[in-house]
């Protein structure tokens, strides 16, 4: 790649197909790291949910 660093609002210097190719690539490597750590937060809290739900069950 022949300049790492480019502005995409500049028009007069636009960047590269390789290098619009690996923003992409590391823009949706970083969007699904952010998917998977949203996901793991979900499912973290709806397993407290429930181990609070069925622990308020049996005491009741």
């Amino acid at each position: 790649m022949q300049n790492e660093h480019f502005d995409l609002n500049d028009i007069q210097h636009e960047p590269s197909d390789a290098q619009l190719q690996t923003l992409m690539e590391l823009v949706a490597t970083e969007a699904s790291r952010r998917a998977a750590l949203a996901r793991e937060a979900l499912m973290q809290r709806l397993r407290d949910d429930i181990a609070t739900a069925n622990r308020s069950r049996v005491t009741a």
